[in-house]
């Protein structure tokens, strides 16, 4: 969401999601995506992985890749391209308005009106064998919870939830 260190992105709004670009304090609108610097990050890295499976001297030279592994190496190149172009396409991953919510469930893309929103709120999702601990938004409707990660919306699922709610409460 972030391209510079002042908090503000291309939409106009700061890291909490109050867009800056409405009248007296009036919130309009917000949006979470991830940084254009990730995506740009992902694919320079996967057309680089995948150069350098591509030509059997690179191959070669960087690790005496045999077939297997540049098959392996080549799979990684091409999921981190993959990534690159999901999140460049599924901009915005949450959009808040008046009008209720849009976000990119994978990738569809869902409007749910108020009225179908319950609660919006900031979880751990644990998985206690091997330890993960993932950070997500849950946005729990009528037809059960969405989650989006904060990989997917770029900042802290807690100061989404924070700002969606606050648009929630005002229209619900």
């Amino acid at each position: 969401m972030r391209d510079d260190q002042s908090g503000a992105d291309e939409s106009g709004a700061d890291e909490s999601g109050a867009d800056q670009s409405g009248a007296c304090g009036i919130i309009d609108a917000h949006a979470w995506s991830p940084p254009w610097w990730r995506v740009i990050f992902y694919a320079t890295t996967g057309m680089a992985v995948l150069a350098v499976v591509a030509v059997d001297a690179l191959a070669f030279r960087l690790g005496s890749l045999d077939g297997p592994g540049r098959l392996l190496v080549g799979i990684g190149g091409a999921g981190l391209i993959v990534l690159a172009v999901r999140d460049a396409l599924a901009r915005p991953a949450l959009r808040v308005d008046d009008g209720g919510i849009d976000l990119v469930d994978g990738i569809r893309r869902l409007h749910l009106p108020w009225a179908a929103v319950l609660r919006v709120r900031a979880d751990t999702l644990t998985h206690n064998r091997r330890g993960v601990h993932i950070r997500v938004l849950t946005v729990e409707t009528l037809d059960g919870p969405l989650l989006l990660s904060r990989r997917q919306l770029g900042t802290e699922p807690e100061r989404v939830a924070a700002a969606v709610e606050a648009v929630r409460r005002r229209h619900g």
